[in-house]
């Protein structure tokens, strides 16, 4: 045989190979969407444990020299993640069951509201998909969607548990994808005593001394193969998720799962309602110490406000006083000068005077007075009783005339204007 023989023969058997699998994984495919219909389960997650999703030939194709095209792989959490009123409009509008949380389908959707999947599955229910659409949910609050056959999604702690996750595990997953968890997600939803397995009837023990062998108990037949079936699990799981049916479960000694997971929702319940009650405490305390704090702060601050202001009226007394101080050594020393003077001049001989020139009159010095009126300071002549202003003289050694004092009617007669000068009162 020839090489180019060869490599037809390889190529056709490589074809061949590639129509078969593809016709087993069609096959496959539409049975389990099938009973996913009609057992209500979700189809895509058994065609995952199963492996029919991308199924590829071991043996590579051969090189092309023809450009790959990248493959855009779209990351999806390890495990599901609960509805918490997000909405993606370049997905799919319709409600996928995902463990029974019903959450939006993440296929993208190309003409019309759903991809070709949903679509061709609601064409089936009227044009509105089995579980219903994402506007549907987004009418309601999060935890009271109902779908169009009156089923409820189911708690996320049952979905947690199923698959062996914390919350934060959950957490963590979900912060990968910018994800925001509702807290109320993570409260154990109460037990319903109406559901689950009845308890089981006390059989009458029988009479003593019957005579005979005892009655042997009925066996409990158990199908050899039945824990490996897969679409019985699935079926049992959405019924779980559901809540239309009960799954009756052989008898067991002790305590039934039911008890069990009831008690441990109880524990788990008194557990969550003791750690709210902590933190409420904590909240409390530490509300309270802020309050008490912050009145610490208010009453220091106030404090050091009055020191200071007490400060800035002693600084402002001091320099009162030094003021008043200054201006009783400016006034002696203008005394003792003028006096100095006067006595110069009477020991000296009396000169004719110039028909020219006048004398030279020395004006003596003003002595004031620090008076108080109407709760302000002022500076009073002893003399002319002409009043100064004290704060003008005391910041800028200016003299500037305020009024005069009358005597008779113990008062400040202030100046009309505020112009006039000592001259007019001397006059």
């Amino acid at each position: 045989m020839s090489i180019m023989n060869f490599e037809s023969a390889v190529y056709v058997n490589e074809q061949l190979n590639r129509l078969m699998v593809n016709a087993a994984q069609d096959l496959a495919q539409r049975s389990i969407k099938a009973c996913a219909e009609h057992y209500n389960f979700d189809a895509e997650e058994a065609l995952r444990l199963l492996g029919l999703i991308n199924v590829k030939l071991a043996r590579a194709k051969p090189v092309e020299n023809k450009p790959k095209k990248e493959k855009v792989v779209v990351a999806k959490a390890a495990f599901p993640m609960p509805y918490n009123g997000e909405f993606n409009d370049a997905c799919c509008y319709a409600l996928r069951q995902n463990s029974g949380l019903y959450t939006q389908c993440q296929a993208v959707r190309k003409n019309g509201d759903f991809c070709k999947q949903c679509q061709v599955l609601a064409a089936k229910t009227d044009g509105v998909p089995e579980y219903g659409t994402i506007q549907m949910r987004q009418a309601v609050g999060i935890f009271e969607y109902t779908d169009p056959k009156g089923r409820k999604p189911v708690a996320y702690t049952k979905v947690m548990k199923k698959y062996k996750i914390t919350q934060e595990q959950a957490l963590e997953e979900a912060g990968k994808f910018n994800i925001n968890i509702n807290a109320e997600h993570f409260v154990v939803a109460e037990v319903d005593s109406k559901r689950g397995r009845p308890k089981a009837e006390k059989v009458p023990k029988e009479a003593k001394g019957s005579k005979g062998r005892p009655k042997k108990a009925k066996k409990v037949l158990q199908i050899e193969g039945d824990d490996d079936d897969l679409f019985a699990s699935l079926v049992a799981d959405a019924n779980n998720n559901s809540g239309d049916e009960a799954v009756i479960a052989p008898k067991k000694k002790g305590k039934s799962e039911e008890e069990k997971e009831a008690e441990r929702l109880a524990k788990e319940a008194e557990k969550a309602e003791k750690e709210a009650k902590r933190l409420a405490e904590k909240a409390e305390k530490e509300a309270k110490l802020a309050a008490e704090k912050a009145e610490k702060e208010s009453k220091k601050e106030a404090e050091r406000v009055a020191r200071e202001e007490k400060k800035k009226a002693e600084e402002v007394e001091k320099e009162a006083k030094k003021a008043a101080l200054e201006l009783a050594k400016k006034e002696k020393e203008e005394k003792l000068a003028a006096e100095k003077a006067a006595k110069e001049s009477k020991k000296k001989p009396a000169a004719a005077p110039k028909a020219a020139k006048e004398p030279e009159v020395e004006e003596e010095p003003d002595v004031v007075k620090k008076i108080e009126f109407e709760g302000k300071k002022y500076l009073k002549s002893k003399k002319t009783g002409i009043v100064y202003d004290y704060s003008e003289y005391v910041k800028n050694g200016e003299q500037v005339v305020i009024g005069k004092w009358n005597d008779a009617k113990n008062k400040i007669e202030f100046n009309n204007s505020g112009e006039e000068s000592e001259e007019e009162y001397d006059m």
